[in-house]
Parts: C-alpha cells; sequence; structure tokens
C-alpha cells in the first residue's frame, strides 16, 4: 500500500441552507487506508462527505483523489472510481434486491457474466441471496441497508465513502461487511457514531466538533478521555478497540 494520499481534502469550506457547516477541514487518506470521521450529531461529518459524493458543493477549499483536483474529473469519471453509501436511500419500490445491486454495475463495461458474478458474490456477503427476487422496498432497514452495501460491494470502487455503514446492522452483518471491506484493502473514508466499531477497522480517524476538526491520528492516540470528554461530553476510554463508557460528564463540568 502507498503511503502517499490517495485522497486529500484541504481547507474545505461548506454551506447548507445558508449556514456554515464545515470550516477549513482538512485530512489526508494513503491509498488502501481506512479513515474514520468522528464526532457528535451535527459536527459536519456528512456534509464532507455529501461533497465527495457530488449531493452538495463547496464554498471553497481543494479535494484531490490519485493525484487529480475533484474539478478535473468529469462526473462520469468520478462516478467510476467511488462509491457511496449514503443515509438517504432512494426510492425501491418496483425494484427487486437484484436489481439494486445490479444497478451499481451500470456502464462498468464488464461482460453479462462477470456481472452476474459480482451481483451473486455481493449478496451472498450480504445474506441476501434467498431474498434477490424480493421487492427491495418491503426489506425491513437493515436488509436494506445489506442491499446497498452488497451494491457498492459488487462495484468495488478505489474510494468507498460510507456514511455510518453499521446503521440498522445487527452484529453479525457489521462485521461480516466491513471485514470484507477492509480485506479487499480499498481507500475509505466513513463516518461512525460506535467509537468501538472506527477503533476496530480505522487505520486513522478524524475527529470533527461544530464543524471543524479537532484532532487526526490513530484511534488509541486520538480517542483520549480528555477529547472524550470535551468532545462528546462522556467521561471514557478507549481500551484496544474497546469502548469504556463511564457515564454522561456532569453539567457542572461542561
Amino acid at each position: 500500500m502507498s503511503s502517499e494520499a490517495f485522497l486529500g481534502i484541504r481547507d474545505l469550506h461548506v454551506e447548507a441552507g445558508g449556514l456554515p457547516r464545515v470550516h477549513g477541514v482538512s485530512l489526508d487518506v494513503g491509498e488502501g487506508r481506512f479513515h474514520g470521521l468522528l464526532g457528535p450529531n451535527g459536527a459536519g461529518k456528512t456534509t464532507v462527505l455529501r461533497v465527495l459524493y457530488r449531493a452538495a458543493r463547496a464554498k471553497s477549499g481543494t479535494i484531490t483523489l490519485a493525484g487529480r483536483p475533484m474539478r478535473d474529473w468529469t462526473p462520469r469519471g468520478w462516478a467510476g472510481v467511488t462509491g457511496a453509501l449514503v443515509q438517504e436511500s432512494g426510492l425501491l419500490s418496483g425494484l427487486s434486491v437484484r436489481d439494486v445491486v445490479e444497478i451499481g454495475l451500470a456502464r462498468t463495461g464488464l461482460s453479462e457474466g462477470d456481472t452476474a458474478k459480482r451481483i451473486d458474490e455481493a449478496l451472498d456477503l450480504a445474506g441476501l441471496a434467498d431474498r434477490q427476487d424480493q421487492d427491495a422496498s418491503t426489506l425491513s432497514g437493515g436488509e436494506q441497508q445489506r442491499t446497498h452495501m452488497a451494491q457498492l460491494l459488487a462495484r468495488d470502487p478505489a474510494l468507498y465513502i460510507l456514511d455510518e455503514p453499521t446503521n440498522h446492522l445487527d452484529l453479525h452483518y457489521q462485521l461480516v461487511l466491513l471485514d470484507e471491506v477492509r480485506r479487499r484493502g480499498r481507500t475509505v473514508l466513513a463516518t461512525f457514531h460506535d467509537l468501538s466499531m472506527a477503533a476496530r477497522y480505522c487505520d486513522t480517524v478524524t475527529v470533527m466538533s461544530r464543524g471543524r476538526s479537532v484532532a487526526t491520528g490513530t484511534p488509541a492516540d486520538t480517542l483520549t478521555p480528555d477529547l472524550l470528554r470535551e468532545v462528546y461530553s462522556v467521561e471514557g476510554q478507549l481500551e484496544g478497540t474497546l469502548f469504556r463508557l463511564e457515564g454522561p460528564v456532569r453539567c457542572d463540568r461542561l
């Protein structure tokens, strides 16, 4: 794996609804590295990802991928090397589970046989092979999340953009699907609320608070008791990949 930045974000500023949401965020993700964006609700994590999957525009700042500025990529070229798991799921009514996964392989140039193989393998990984003909809109929230993960795994982009990838998933599939993402060695930028999961999968993390990045490093070096107290208002400690939570910070200590 290269230690050079595959994804680079510099001094990113983003507004939403006329209000500033992200203020001067910068980070690098090396090729093949798994980087987490952490922070409480409203910290700006999802806003950063929305810029990356072109659902939001930056007011200023630069983003580079594989050494090329984002502005130099065509929308189709960018979509060809990135893939996103987002919180806002699209309309699924009338689409089978297999249809949803297959849509992710449109315009990839794969042969019919290779397309079918990728779909089958992704459905098996997500535990949905026996549901592949079911209308995707009738699935539970967790099954829909697994369907979208299967779509992404079938595509296997160079950059995985994952917004709360464990959302709605039971523990088994949280581990199965993220283990598979790690195994593939692709570059990943993912948001997490679960700090134990972040510590398990992330090589490095950036912690955000109120639209700004406040710390970057390995989970062990970054998620200190002082930072947890300041950013999350909790008393806790990371022990290996386990997060020991003692309780909320008392109001008289905030």
